[in-house]
């Protein structure tokens, strides 16, 4: 019977998900357009910031809980479920926006919990009624935690709403809200949440990442302007006004020339803009650790890749930890666009005021000359006056400075991709920026890299291991010998493949892939086609297991048809030389589609997942 009505209301029961859909999405674009202008503008005074907090504050809590109480009070037939979702979709809302400060997440948690007890206020106490709580918080909690997620995947999105909407509606007393709820009013109460759940999220994650994007590209170009518009005159201005007080007081002046390493090399690849995300992160790294360094500095943009950084009062020694942690900052961080992470290096020249200055030109051409020696040093390098002072060979770090993040590599023969391998990344902790970073010195002990492998396999239940190695550690006879043994051993993995990107000659490949075969491991050659050509590939062909092709790579200077026609050419020379092969790179459901139309059977992007430690 309960089957039955439910065939029958399905006319009212879409008509329902049509009206509530509607209202909700319309006040998800004001509540989005109204947190944009609140958290995201620009030279905004704090009082003005504040006004527009409280607002938001209110537009949620308030609205929401009028509309429960509304419906409540008046409305107590089956229309009522419309009223009662919409007030619970109103208030669930803002944990999928962040820059909330604690005590207005807590506000908003209240708001969730005190319609919980007005809707369970009868059976409020049960047993059962108090586990459905806890398991509602939770699940509010995990959607607070993971809202970025959410945005980016639908699908979650819409299975959390069923889930909340399930413990909420089936744990409500058979009399509540002046009606008699029944388990067939229950279920269209959970059917509606999750269906109109499904239409307004899915049209909003589109209209979100597309606005995000937007102001992303507006953000940039607004940059690039700042560039052009950018006044060397007002600069060389103050710069002479700071190096005459200088000179009148007998005071110290420190002077840094900070200039991007192969930024030409970022936009040929990437573009343009992914150029200027990389400008406009490097400059505000530089601005947050002069700010918390405690002493005056005065920032100069005095090109598109080229920075001044003036320390007035400061002798050359106190400044020089200081430009030594811009440097760090910029060549250990990544740079995100589109989402691609980006890294680069810079060089630096610095100086200090000398009593035989006349004009500030002097302090500028010793910066300069200082800048050019780091340049042919090798870049990535600081050099005082004359003197090489950073870049020098690499600081010794213990065990616990280092940690294996993971990229699946995923079975996507199957309906259901699921991870068979993880691809192992170094990475080094930075205690400046309190956060993972790519280290500068990769070449870390072969016993270093075996213990990080032996605890990332106790946290995982995938035992299969991609481990990168560079040139000089792949041609190395101890690492090969020590690796083997590791992986022939009761604690070794199931399975052990080498990556390689930098090919040596054919020989020494065929020398040490003898060793790794011992042990059953195999060895793939990583990024094909970019970095490796088919010429630098085809000798080693007969001495390696595998070749991944790297796709992101080549997404600035090849169009969908091109790349997929590369990516078709090296399948087939790895299928004609019975090779595996990955597709790198994978970021989207098109790219995955591509894939299993060429018939590739493993993949690995962003699309499944970013970079991440296992624990």
């Amino acid at each position: 019977m309960t089957v039955e009505r439910l065939y029958a209301d399905i006319p009212i029961f879409l008509v329902r998900v049509m009206v509530v859909s509607f209202f909700s999405i319309g006040f998800i674009q004001f509540f989005q357009r109204l947190w944009n202008a609140t958290f995201d503008q620009p030279n905004i005074s704090s009082q003005r910031k504040w006004i527009r907090r409280i607002a938001l504050t209110l537009l949620t809590v308030g609205l929401g809980t009028f509309v429960h109480l509304d419906a409540m009070l008046f409305v107590h037939n089956d229309s009522a479920i419309m009223y009662h979702n919409w007030a619970l979709f109103i208030l669930i809302l803002p944990l999928l926006f962040g820059g909330f400060s604690k005590l207005e997440i807590v506000i908003q948690f209240l708001a969730l919990i005190q319609i919980w007890y007005m809707h369970h206020a009868p059976n409020m106490f049960e047993p059962l009624t108090l586990i459905a709580l806890v398991l509602f918080v939770i699940s509010i909690v995990l959607l607070k935690i993971y809202r970025e997620k959410i945005i980016r995947q639908w699908g979650i999105g819409v299975l959390g709403a069923v889930i909340i909407a399930s413990i909420f509606w089936f744990t409500v007393p058979e009399y509540s809200m002046g009606m008699k709820v029944t388990t067939e009013w229950a279920l269209q109460a959970v059917l509606l949440f999750g269906t109109m759940v499904a239409f307004v999220l899915g049209y909003w994650i589109r209209h979100y990442r597309e606005d995000m994007r937007k102001r992303q590209l507006e953000r940039l170009a607004d940059y690039e302007r700042g560039i052009k518009n950018n006044s060397y005159v007002d600069h060389q201005k103050e710069l002479q006004e700071m190096f005459k007080k200088a000179q009148d007081t007998g005071t110290d002046l420190s002077f840094a020339t900070f200039d991007l390493d192969n930024i030409k090399k970022v936009n040929d690849r990437f573009g343009r803009l992914a150029g200027n995300a990389v400008l406009l992160g490097t400059s505000e790294i530089m601005k947050r650790v002069l700010s918390d360094s405690g002493i005056e500095y005065q920032l100069f943009l005095t090109s598109g890749e080229e920075y001044n950084v003036v320390f007035p009062g400061s002798k050359v020694q106190d400044a020089l930890p200081v430009v030594e942690a811009c440097w760090q900052g910029i060549r250990k961080s990544e740079f995100a666009y589109e989402d691609r992470n980006i890294n680069v290096t810079v060089s630096v020249g610095l100086t200090a005021i000398q009593p035989e200055d006349t004009t500030v030109n002097n302090i500028y051409k010793r910066s300069d000359d200082a800048l050019l020696k780091s340049k042919q040093y090798g870049r990535d390098t600081i050099t005082l006056n004359d003197k090489v002072v950073s870049g020098m060979p690499h600081e010794e770090k213990s065990l616990s400075d280092y940690c294996y993040f993971s990229q699946g590599i995923y079975d996507i023969a199957k309906e259901e991709p699921s991870m068979y391998y993880h691809e192992l990344l170094l990475r080094t902790y930075d205690s400046m920026q309190k956060r993972w970073i790519l280290p500068d010195y990769f070449e870390i002990p072969v016993w270093m890299q075996i213990t990080l492998l032996k605890d990332f396999m106790e946290h995982t239940d995938v035992q299969n291991f991609n481990l990168n190695l560079t040139a000089s550690q792949f041609e190395d006879i101890e690492v090969a010998r020590a690796l083997t043994q590791f992986a022939k051993s009761s604690e070794g993995p199931n399975r052990l493949t080498i990556e390689i990107t930098d090919l040596k000659d054919s020989q020494t490949t065929r020398r040490i892939s003898a060793l790794y075969r011992s042990a059953d491991m195999k060895i793939m050659i990583d990024d094909v086609g970019s970095d490796n050509s088919f010429e630098l590939v085809r000798g080693a062909l007969p001495y390696v297991n595998g070749m991944k092709f790297a796709m992101q790579n080549l997404r600035k200077v090849a169009s969908d048809a091109e790349l997929e026609e590369r990516v078709n050419f090296w399948y087939k020379t790895a299928q004609e030389n019975n090779l595996d092969f990955i597709l790198e790179g994978v970021e989207t459901e098109d790219d995955l589609k591509m894939a299993k139309k060429l018939g590739i059977p493993y993949a690995q992007g962003y699309f499944f997942g970013k970079p991440a430690p296992v624990k």
